[in-house]
């Protein structure tokens, strides 16, 4: 498939979902701010007042506005207009300096940003074109940080294959095995690669089960090999 049908393909899949994206990606109850919030400490957790930082794939402007407190200067993205109007309207994100724009052409000069992040957005991207574009725009010793599905969890990989349309997945979407996505990163430049399986917290956990399956993930987090189906990957590097 060409580049510019994906482009197109995920701008439609942003027009579809926009009514309950939030919803639809699992961040809603006691159990989705549960997973919310492990997320956040990952992927804001390195970020420095005055840095600047390019988040790909803003989505409704969830992670953004949580971006935005840590008085970074934060450049959301977005491919889909549809969303991107929605995070624009989110409490919090005044102060974000938001573009539409596709992470293949990203429009600012080489070694710009401190930090690059973003959470479940590369798996909607020819890797390859967007790993090449991220280190062209970060600075040396600048980091990335993603979350990411982990293809190897059962239920990630049922719903990237034979129930795609059922769970709103758009149609070039897929999810990773952090073995080959580490190689991938490697391949393109970027250092002290890391990237960890974790969440077993299922989105659809009754809310009453929340704090039990939440310890209970703890262990089986390291518990070698039942770790690998996590429903996640924690994804960390340097240029």
């Amino acid at each position: 498939m060409s580049g510019d049908q994906r482009l197109k393909n995920e701008i439609e899949h942003g027009r579809k979902i926009a009514g309950a994206a939030e919803e639809i990606w699992g961040w809603s109850g006691r159990v989705g701010a549960l997973r919310w919030e492990r997320r956040m400490s990952m992927l804001l957790g390195e970020l420095k007042p005055g840095q600047k930082v390019l988040e790909i794939g803003c989505g409704t402007g969830l992670l953004t506005a949580e971006a935005v407190k840590t008085k970074a200067r934060i450049f959301p993205l977005d491919v889909s207009y549809d969303l991107l109007e929605l995070a624009k309207k989110k409490k919090g994100t005044r102060k974000a300096s938001f573009c539409c724009a596709s992470a293949y052409e990203l429009g600012f000069r080489d070694k710009s940003f401190d930090a690059i992040i973003g959470m479940s957005v590369l798996h909607h991207l020819d890797i390859d074109r967007a790993l090449k574009e991220f280190s062209r725009v970060l600075k040396d010793g600048g980091k990335i940080l993603f979350s990411e599905p982990n293809m190897l969890n059962p239920h990630i990989f049922a719903e990237r294959t034979f129930f795609r349309e059922y769970f709103h997945n758009s149609p070039d979407e897929t999810a990773f095995v952090r073995f080959s996505l580490k190689r991938k990163m490697k391949q393109h430049g970027f250092k002290d690669v890391s990237i960890q399986p974790f969440d077993f917290l299922y989105p659809k956990t009754p809310a009453a089960l929340a704090s039990t399956m939440n310890t209970l993930r703890r262990v089986v987090e390291k518990i070698p090999v039942l770790s690998e189906l996590a429903g996640s990957l924690f994804i960390q590097a340097t240029k």
